[in-house]
């Protein structure tokens, strides 16, 4: 928790994919952080969707811009999943939660803990190896198959002998295999992340309308009902809070 307020008051506010840092401070308990609220939720409701492939590749592009965004600092995030990326009040997406990642530069001081049964996790990183920019593309192509087939499978070869899902296209299965190559240096962004934004699966489609948030999300048609009962939350916290600024009030009195 430590290392996200690091991270996010590294990046400029003026990226319009990742949350701005507004403050951050802790009690005795907890460390809180004021950042950009989100109104919508995690690519976890879609677990209950069919998604076409426009909202699909509307979903990874809106990422990979956030990549791009974080890439200008040579920070690799370290944890993208479906429970990271939150949508916003205009339908687009955006990645949160860096509390994993990590400045390229002191990637191999920092060696993250992992189960070797997530499946999502870049082998290179399971394997306790070095890893870099495109670990993180590694698990974009995962994500892609969780929104297809609602879970993370083993791999694409798995999911080609139970057969394709022949709603998307093979352009999109290319992507997710030339993203999800055991080997890095071959894996597709070894070299930037220009080469996401340049697969075939991506012709044609407008990447500085989407940095200007310019496009018309392929979402605003959905209705998203949200939880308003984790507002409640926000209670108790508010009382800790104000009883540790008593508490500190009185310290510097005496």
């Amino acid at each position: 928790m430590l290392n996200e307020p690091h991270i996010l008051k590294r990046v400029k506010v003026n990226n319009n994919f990742i949350p701005e840092i507004i403050s951050s401070f802790e009690d005795y308990e907890n460390i809180y952080l004021i950042t950009t609220f989100y109104d919508g939720p995690n690519l976890g409701y879609f677990k209950s969707e069919v998604l076409s492939e426009e909202q699909i590749k509307f979903i990874i592009a809106c990422i990979i811009q956030s990549l791009k965004d974080i890439r200008k600092y040579e920070i690799i995030h370290r944890d993208l999943n479906y429970l990271n990326v939150i949508k916003d009040k205009n339908n687009y997406f955006n990645l949160i939660d860096f509390s994993f990642s990590v400045d390229y530069d002191k990637r191999k001081l920092k060696k993250l803990k992992c189960n070797n049964g997530d499946i999502d996790t870049p082998p290179e990183i399971r394997k306790n190896s070095d890893y870099s920019y495109n670990s993180d593309y590694y698990r974009l192509g995962q994500l892609i198959l969780f929104l297809i087939y609602k879970k993370y499978p083993l791999n694409l070869e798995q999911i080609e002998k139970n057969k394709l899902n022949r709603n998307y296209s093979t352009q999109l299965y290319d992507f997710v295999r030339v993203t999800t190559i055991e080997n890095t240096k071959e894996r597709l962004g070894y070299k930037n992340i220009a080469e996401l934004m340049n697969h075939c699966w991506f012709v044609g489609f407008n990447w500085k309308k989407l940095e200007k948030k310019q496009i018309i999300s392929p979402f605003n048609k959905n209705e998203f009902k949200i939880n308003r009962s984790i507002c409640s939350k926000f209670n108790k916290n508010l009382i800790d809070v104000r009883k540790y600024l008593i508490i500190k009030n009185q310290s510097m009195l005496l």
